[in-house]
């Protein structure tokens, strides 16, 4: 009887752009902290996915994304195969910033061969090393696109957008997708603007992508991981209302015209959005308050949260995070993917952490918590990881990841 080889994978998502800054501070903390953990799994199949590499300052800073990766392969001496994609041309039209890393252990090399888009053929692997880092456009190996300019017509055309390779794995077909979807502009617009503003923008790009990777199937069905900064926040209504509890809302810095008390109420404890708050309003208030009842006109001191475009200060940050748990079921947006499905989350948020290396197990208070950093499966990839005694979870909670913690999906087959 023939014996069945296993097979261990791991799976990583990690958004990047905290560590390319000029002194490079972060770079040897991120190595390690990403190889101990692929060591403590210690799998046979090894793939991360990154955005925004080279960070906010790509053109100073994208030169040091080749050797970031030269250092994690470094850390990795148990593998002897590595695939890096990463699309750093920041001049191209179609520039991403996403990058896909596969490593793989030589005892898998003879079970491995990587798909030919241009061929459509697998091909097996013949050469330890390949480091791609210009021209994925047309590289045979990947498919890289950015989202279409009319996607959101009304923000400046960034970097966000997908990366696909496709591999076939002891006779199993797997598509690994990169995605980075839209973020959130404002942290004010999903409060007295349309709630779902930048919701159904995401929904939009992964549908496009999801539309895409099926056109390509010809009656193949791989096992789909979309796993990226999906950029998933909390619904904001039912959060807010859970964190503001016998508050009452109030506009900072509007015009005389009016009050945002007219677009916004407390009813029972409970945030209400009117229908049509005013439009010069709209363009006026910086800041929204959510203040306890007093008698006192110290708005400091009653306050419990304030929200301004790019602000969330809540008046007990640590404990916004050690209650995580408390607001899970605030986490939402996956349940419109009808197709795609995830394991249980037991850990908390990934995003926005603190980027100073010295203070770095807490929360900015630049964004509301979210768990942004996901592994998505279609139903056979969820059936084939549910049969494989899977780990998923977030890491790097002890040292400075950047405002991202890393997600991984480990299992066996």
């Amino acid at each position: 009887m023939r014996s069945q080889l296993m097979v261990q994978y791991l799976l990583i998502t990690a958004n990047v752009g905290s560590l390319f800054e000029p002194d490079a501070r972060l770079h040897n903390s991120w190595v390690k902290t990403v190889a101990d953990q692929v060591n403590g799994v210690d799998p046979s199949f090894f793939v991360i996915h990154l955005q925004e590499t080279g960070g906010k300052k790509f053109t100073e800073c994208s030169k040091q994304v080749p050797i970031i990766i030269n250092h994690l392969a470094n850390a990795l001496p148990k593998f002897d195969l590595l695939r890096a994609y990463v699309d750093i041309d920041y001049e191209a039209i179609e520039y991403t910033a996403l990058g896909a890393l596969c490593f793989i252990k030589r005892s898998l090399w003879s079970s491995v061969s990587q798909f030919n888009f241009h061929t459509k053929k697998y091909e097996q692997l013949t050469t330890p090393t390949e480091v791609v880092t210009e021209g994925l456009e047309n590289y045979p190996y990947v498919i890289k696109h950015k989202f279409p300019k009319d996607f959101w017509p009304s923000i400046k055309w960034g970097r966000k957008g997908y990366m696909q390779t496709r591999w076939k794995i002891a006779n199993k077909v797997f598509d690994f997708v990169n995605a980075h979807l839209f973020h959130d502009e404002s942290n004010l617009a999903p409060i007295h603007d349309n709630p779902t503003l930048y919701s159904e923008n995401r929904k939009r790009a992964l549908d496009f992508v999801l539309s895409e990777l099926s056109a390509m199937e010809n009656g193949c069905t791989p096992m789909l991981f979309v796993f990226g900064d999906l950029n998933f926040r909390l619904d904001s209504r039912s959060f807010l209302n859970r964190l503001t509890e016998s508050t009452n809302p109030h506009s900072v810095e509007q015009e005389q015209m009016g009050s945002l008390a007219d677009g916004l109420q407390a009813q029972n404890g409970n945030l209400q959005v009117a229908a049509h708050p005013s439009e010069n309003l709209r363009r006026t208030v910086s800041a929204i308050e959510f203040r306890r009842d007093s008698d006192s006109d110290d708005s400091q001191n009653s306050c419990v949260l304030r929200i301004e475009k790019k602000k969330f200060d809540y008046f007990n940050h640590k404990k916004l995070l050690d209650d995580w748990k408390s607001y899970r079921d605030d986490d939402k947006e996956a349940e419109s993917f009808k197709s795609m499905f995830e394991m249980n989350i037991n850990f908390p948020p990934t995003y926005p952490w603190s980027e100073d290396p010295e203070n770095s197990e807490t929360l900015m208070k630049t964004r509301a918590p979210a768990w942004c950093d996901r592994v998505l499966m279609n139903k056979a990839a969820f059936s084939f990881v549910k049969d494989g005694e899977p780990a998923y979870k977030s890491f790097g909670m002890e040292t400075c990841t950047g405002d991202h913690k890393p997600v991984m999906l480990a299992f066996n087959i």
